[in-house]
C-alpha cells in the first residue's frame, strides 16, 4: 500500500514540474516574436505611472517591442524604463517617449514619436526626450477643454 502511494505522490509531483515548464516555456515564448532579435534601450520619467514589465513598446500603433523593466533611479528620484525594439527599427536619438493607451480599453505602452535627427540610438542609449503620462481624466479634459488634442 506505502509503495502504490508514492508511485502515486511521485506521478503527480512529475506532472505538476511537466505543468510548471510548459507555462514557462510558453510565457517566454509569447515576450518575443519567434526568429525576431530585439536590442535593449531605456528612458527616463519623470513618472512611469500605469506602465508595467512587458507592456508593448508601440510606433504608430505597432507593437515594435516590450518593456524589459520599470525602477526608480535613488540618486535622481527618476522612473528608469528599460525597453527591447525590433533590430530593423532605427530610432532617431531625439525621439520623444510616452506611456498611454491608444483606447479607452488596453493596457498602457510605451510609444515611441520618432525624432528628425540623423543619429540613431545605439543599443544601451537612455533616451531623455520624455513626456509625463496623463491620466484618463487628464486626457478627457484635454479633449473637451483644448480643442479636441488628446495629445497635450
Amino acid at each position: 500500500m506505502i509503495g502504490r502511494g508514492r508511485a502515486g505522490a511521485t506521478l503527480f509531483s512529475s506532472a505538476v514540474l511537466a505543468g510548471t515548464l510548459a507555462f514557462a516555456l510558453y510565457a517566454r515564448a509569447t515576450q518575443t516574436a519567434p526568429g525576431q532579435d530585439r536590442y535593449d534601450l531605456s528612458a527616463r520619467f519623470v513618472s512611469a505611472n500605469g506602465l508595467a514589465r512587458g507592456a508593448d513598446v508601440a510606433l504608430a500603433g505597432v507593437p515594435v517591442g516590450r518593456v524589459s523593466s520599470v525602477t526608480l533611479d535613488p540618486v535622481s528620484q527618476m522612473a528608469i524604463v528599460k525597453f527591447r525594439v525590433n533590430t530593423e527599427l532605427k530610432i532617431p536619438d531625439d525621439s520623444t517617449l510616452t506611456i498611454g493607451s491608444s483606447t479607452l480599453s488596453s493596457d498602457n505602452a510605451l510609444i515611441i514619436e520618432p525624432g528628425h535627427s540623423h543619429t540613431l540610438a545605439a543599443p544601451g542609449t537612455v533616451l531623455t526626450h520624455t513626456l509625463e503620462p496623463s491620466s484618463l481624466e487628464q486626457q478627457v479634459s484635454n479633449y473637451i477643454f483644448g480643442g479636441g488634442n488628446l495629445d497635450q
